[in-house]
């Protein structure tokens, strides 16, 4: 079954799981202190290949612009998967232009993710897998679905215990 076929719960959870994915991407136009844990969160607006040839400014527009069109892309792609948009020829390039564009930030921009880049790595792992399903496995769709779960309950339930502290710069 590729994604196209998908239908019922698999098809929900899939759309709401993009759109989802796509959405987190606010944090980074936010740059928050939280008073109590003494952590930032979010994206500082630096990059350690932009700062070294563009000024810092323009560094912070093109992240800003960056993360809106990964959240955009993302959207699209869940609202596609769950039949609200008629761009479904588009949905596998969509969602590996999504990823790939969702990486590649993380890498130009890794070290102004906060409170640390390895709070943030499950979202490269996602990003990673839906390539590949998309390209290598895209007629087994179905096993996509419980690799999404894994990934998410790693995150809900360990990833964030496992990750050091950090303390505002």
């Amino acid at each position: 079954m590729n994604i196209l076929e998908i239908t019922g719960i698999e098809q929900l959870f899939l759309g709401l799981y993009l759109i989802a994915h796509g959405l987190i991407h606010l944090i980074f136009l936010i740059y928050s202190y939280d008073k109590k844990s003494n952590v930032y969160t979010g994206w500082s607006g630096r990059s350690w290949l932009l700062d070294k040839v563009i000024p810092l400014k323009l560094t912070t527009y093109i992240g800003k612009i960056t993360w809106v069109l990964i959240m955009i892309l993302f959207v699209l792609s869940g609202l596609s998967v769950l039949d609200l948009l008629a761009i479904n020829d588009y949905l596998t390039p969509l969602i590996i232009i999504s990823s790939a564009i969702a990486t590649l930030a993380f890498i130009i921009f890794y070290d102004g993710l906060s409170p640390t880049p390895y709070h943030w790595i499950l979202g490269v792992v996602i990003d990673l897998v839906l390539i590949a399903f998309v390209i290598v496995f895209p007629n087994d769709i179905s096993l996509l679905l419980p690799i999404l779960i894994l990934i998410w309950l790693y995150g809900m339930f360990f990833h964030t215990k496992i990750i050091p502290k950090t303390t505002a710069p």
